[in-house]
């Protein structure tokens, strides 16, 4: 994610890190300005004449970034005693199971409200919903999927459409959007030849005007951290790019976020993550020439020999300060591994992290040496000495990534944004050397 710094305030909270969004957000602040229109879509199911469960109406809506809002009647000849809603993404396999109260009878009426966190799903996200009743002579009843597009309704959406994306704009400046969307293509072709991997989904980048415009399609994390920086781009989830528009330094920002997309797709799996210096980095070399910012934190840091260590870059550090540093030190080992040992061992690094292979055990099949040696060796490229043994321990607080849990299909899943190796959501904060 891209994020520019504009004001000293507290760091963030420790619990987001840098850029994931967790179950514990905080609830978003109502709009003051942005009018929330409802949005209804209303489905009448089939009735079956010898069906002795009957759906009478079965609607859904939504306030962007605001609820979910599921109603059903349904009537049959035995009470009914249990009503179950399901709901997800169309994309993803797992699914929200819902037990709603109700008054059992011989015709029910059910509804339910999920509120939602800002930012949670991303503007034209396909959800589809269905229902399973019971009626107590043991009969029951599945509908059919609905299936309904969760976008943000505040803005008056236009559509361009390219070879392999989709960019929704508003307002009047049609050849800006038209000089974005050719960006977009030409970066993710660009990305297709150096990670070596095909776009075989359609990418939607929305376009906003403004940071108002845009704020209720992101996720919060802290007062002070959403206070201190601007958030330039991000990748929502793994096909959805929200761009802040009237930037002159855009192009750079498709560019770093299409990588988390492409990069994604490449390195896909049920299991882990990359590690944060590896998707980080490689966005960052995206981008082409190092930004003034980190270029100046990453040679303070060397002349000092107080740089960060490539494991405790696994994940955020949480620490705003040593932002700039990150994103320096990301590039610079990317570019210290691309021009080492070159693209074809990149490209099969990924693959093997598609295998849901942890970075210790992927850097030693590719490469053959693990994070330790990959650390030393993009020292001394740099002229530093390796790390004395107390130095290794101080600056190796963060653990190898656990695996992601397993769900099951029909069970319990989180339905806050998804967190995927693009991310959809990896934080991008940058300092500009001169004041616009």
């Amino acid at each position: 994610m891209w994020r520019l710094r504009i004001c000293p305030t507290p760091n963030p909270s420790p619990s987001r890190g840098f850029g994931f969004p967790t179950s514990a957000h905080r609830r978003a602040i109502a709009l003051s300005i942005a009018l929330l229109y409802l949005i209804s879509f209303f489905v009448v199911c089939p009735v079956h004449a010898d069906s002795p469960i009957q759906i009478l109406s079965n609607e859904q809506s939504y306030q962007f970034s605001e609820s979910l809002d599921f109603v059903l009647e349904v009537e049959s000849d035995a009470p009914i005693v249990e009503v179950i809603l399901f709901y997800g993404r169309v994309d993803i396999p797992l699914v929200r199971r819902i037990y709603p109260q109700f008054v059992a009878g011989t015709q029910v009426h059910v509804e339910y409200q999920e509120r939602l966190e800002s930012g949670q799903f991303a503007p034209g996200t396909l959800m589809h919903t269905w229902w399973h009743i019971s009626a107590q002579d043991g009969t029951s009843l599945t509908t059919e999927p609905v299936t309904f597009e969760y976008t943000d309704t505040n803005q008056d959406w236009q559509l361009l459409s390219g070879a392999r994306v989709d960019l929704h704009w508003y307002g009047r400046d049609e050849e800006r959007a038209k000089e974005l969307l050719a960006t977009s293509e030409e970066a993710i072709a660009r990305l297709e030849e150096e990670v070596g991997v095909a776009v075989e989904h359609r990418v939607r980048v929305y376009v906003y005007n403004s940071e108002r415009d845009m704020s209720a399609a992101l996720a919060l994390r802290s007062e002070g951290y959403d206070d201190r920086v601007m958030t330039l781009g991000v990748a929502a989830n793994e096909s959805a790019l929200l761009l802040l528009g009237p930037r002159r330094d855009v192009e750079m920002v498709i560019a770093h976020e299409l990588s988390h997309i492409v990069v994604g797709m490449a390195a896909d799996n049920p299991y882990t993550d990359l590690p944060r210096w590896l998707d980080e980095g490689l966005a960052m070399y995206a981008e082409g020439e190092l930004p003034l910012s980190n270029q100046s934190a990453l040679e303070d840091s060397i002349r000092a020999d107080n740089l960060l260590s490539i494991r405790s870059m696994t994940s955020y550090s949480g620490q705003a300060s040593q932002v700039d540093l990150f994103y320096g030190e990301a590039y610079s080992i990317i570019d210290y591994m691309l021009s080492e040992y070159g693209r074809e061992a990149m490209r099969e690094l990924l693959m093997v992290f598609a295998e849901g292979t942890r970075q210790e055990e992927a850097l030693q099949r590719v490469y053959g040496f693990g994070l330790a040696e990959l650390d030393a060796r993009w020292r001394a490229s740099l002229g530093l000495a390796e790390r004395r043994q107390e130095e290794k321990i101080a600056a190796t607080p963060v653990v190898e990534q656990e695996p992601r849990s397993g769900e099951s299909p029909i069970c319990t899943y989180s339905v806050g944004a998804v967190t995927l190796p693009l991310l959809a959501g990896a934080l991008r904060m940058r300092e500009r050397a001169k004041k616009e």
